[in-house]
């Protein structure tokens, strides 16, 4: 028997032998309860992008082991598990379809959609068991050179710019960007560093996902400047969305000046 749970994320009762199945853009978890361990096992499968995630009590996730598997060991059984959602822990490269010129001194604000990462957790420790994608993702080196620079993901899933919020994607979290050139030299936008690990995450009453809107300002040849803003992308109000996850490195209301290259290839 297939039982939907109410929510896909939030603190659940995992008791022994309580068997589950994940399902999130392209990500397929499963999760088992047996006596004195959890066990984990997820792949992630082409052309899927679920934009509804799921999770329901299932038997049978797998019709062969799963590529990853994992086994956490206790000496006696939580009896809660804690499936959150979270942002990438590096910054993650995006590019437009089409690239976009900003004319100097002139400003545009375009939409980035993000995929999410899934977090497990018991409910009796912050200890983190596991921290997975939701969609196949690949380092990549973002910087002028090899000394420069900061590892961070490219995913094989276009992450697209776009001048509207993305909407009915209950997979991946919309970000506002809004992008500043203060120089008298034109900026190509070929692409752009999410601070990802930066930003909190926020779900509203429909289950989509948003965060603060972050600014890029270019002030001349050589570097720009990154900032958090105090309001949440899109324009919502805070109080009514629900915070989902802190950011990872909370750098609060702090401006970094940073490279061109380091923001915008």
């Amino acid at each position: 028997m297939v039982e939907q749970l109410n929510n896909w994320w939030g603190v659940f009762d995992f008791p022994q032998e309580t068997q589950w199945v994940m399902r999130c853009a392209d990500v397929r978890l499963g999760l088992r309860s047996a006596p004195h361990q959890w066990w984990a096992g997820y792949e992630w499968q082409q052309n899927i992008n679920q934009f509804e995630p799921s999770l329901r009590n299932e038997n049978c996730p797998f019709e062969s082991s799963p590529k990853h598997e994992q086994r956490f060991v206790f000496a006696q059984l939580p009896e809660k598990m804690v499936i959150q959602p979270a942002l990438a822990d590096r910054p993650v490269v995006c590019r437009p379809v089409v690239s976009v010129s900003l004319l100097p001194f002139q400003e545009v604000t375009l939409f980035v959609c993000l995929p999410l990462w899934l977090k497990i957790a018991t409910g009796e420790s912050d200890q983190t068991l596991l921290d997975i994608p939701t969609v196949k993702v690949c380092d990549s080196w973002f910087g002028p050179n090899t000394r420069e620079g900061v590892l961070s993901y490219a995913s094989q899933v276009s992450e697209q710019l776009d001048v509207k919020p993305i909407a009915n994607n209950k997979a991946r979290a919309a970000i506002e960007v809004r992008i500043q050139n203060q120089s008298d030299q034109m900026l190509t936008l070929d692409k752009i560093s999410v601070p990802a690990p930066n930003l909190s995450l926020y779900a509203d009453k429909q289950g989509q996902f948003w965060t603060p809107r972050i600014t890029l300002v270019r002030r001349n040849q050589d570097d720009a400047i990154l900032s958090l803003d105090d309001v949440i992308s899109g324009g919502l109000a805070l109080s009514e969305l629900e915070l989902v996850c802190p950011a990872r490195e909370d750098i609060g209301r702090s401006k970094i000046t940073k490279a061109i290259s380091a923001l915008f290839g």
